[in-house]
């Protein structure tokens, strides 16, 4: 009995060993540079910085290239920060991390993806291993964790000394990519692709996140936050093809949905060629267009054009 308890002691610390060697390994890829996901750092940061309450908005990669925040907040002299990041972090995460960022009288304004759901749970994870705070913005799943390093130690293993880097210099996906508002600028002077990614049917479902979304409206009412929501851009093509599942998804949040909405669907189609590489990335003319829709939308919402109307500032918050 004593040599099994023995043995089975060095059996758990060599295990644990491995563990921490392997782990060692692993995480030596996490000391990247310029990824396209730490843009959420700088976010962040300029959230912290300004002090004044803002118009914070935001969604996944559809905000991320289509939005020009420099024109919106000249527009109504508001401090603007873009949160919008990544679809795959799921609408529960994008939520969760409005509500540790929002503050007394800042206004939100909401544009997520088609029916966005839970997002990719290893995305999340390698978001929390580069901004650590994101630990709090979705639930861990410590059996899929340890899954996830199974297979990642045995990748890391097999390819030591085989890893060459990956040149990134003229990628538009890069943490440098984003001005100091959060919107990706990188790509604003590229050629867009002859072919956009993502093109597809959407299957109709009711979309679980409206009530996703009026708990956090909740939540936000009772930080004195406004909170609005916009559909996202899309592309002709796309639209013609689905306009009958968007249309009954819009009528799903016209009828369930508790924040109040700046448009309709059909505001935000816009043609293909105002597309960058994907259904919902914008080129250059194409962010300037949505932005310019965004700000009519606004205006013609007596209760946002008041919330924004309403935030006193400083010219020291609008030179962050």
């Amino acid at each position: 009995m004593q040599k099994f308890l023995v043995k089975s002691i060095l059996m758990f610390f060599a295990i644990l060993l491995g563990y921490l060697i392997t782990s060692l390994i692993v995480n030596t890829k996490k000391n990247i540079v310029n990824n396209y996901m730490q843009a959420i750092i700088d976010k962040h940061d300029r959230i912290s910085e300004i002090k004044s309450p803002k118009l914070i908005l935001a969604g996944g990669s559809n905000l991320a290239f289509g939005i020009n925040s420099q024109k919106l907040q000249d527009e109504f002299n508001v401090p603007v920060v873009n949160l919008g990041l990544h679809a795959g972090l799921g609408l529960e995460f994008i939520l969760n991390e409005l509500k540790k960022s929002i503050n007394d009288s800042d206004v939100v304004i909401i544009s997520p993806e088609y029916f966005l759901g839970n997002g990719l749970y290893e995305l999340k994870n390698f978001t929390q291993s580069l901004y650590p705070n994101a630990s709090n913005y979705y639930d861990k799943n410590l059996k899929q964790d340890f899954q996830d390093h199974i297979k990642k130690t045995r990748k890391a293993i097999k390819t030591i000394g085989q890893d060459k880097g990956v040149n990134t210099s003229f990628s538009v996906y890069t943490r440098n990519g984003f001005n100091k508002f959060g919107d990706v600028i990188s790509h604003i002077d590229q050629v867009p692709k002859k072919e956009l990614s993502d093109r597809g049917i959407i299957n109709y479902r009711y979309w679980k996140g409206i009530e996703i979304l009026n708990d956090f409206y909740k939540y936000a009412q009772t930080k004195n936050v406004n909170v609005f929501f916009t559909f996202p851009n899309f592309p002709q093509s796309e639209y013609n093809k689905n306009d009958k599942c968007i249309e009954k998804l819009n009528n799903d949040i016209l009828k369930n949905l508790k924040i109040e909405v700046l448009n309709s669907p059909k505001d935000m189609v816009l043609n293909d060629s105002l597309f960058y590489d994907t259904i919902y990335h914008l080129n250059g003319k194409g962010r300037e267009l949505r932005t310019e829709k965004l700000i009519d939308s606004i205006k013609n919402s007596l209760k946002a054009k008041e919330s924004l109307s309403a935030i006193k500032i400083s010219k020291i918050n609008l030179a962050f």
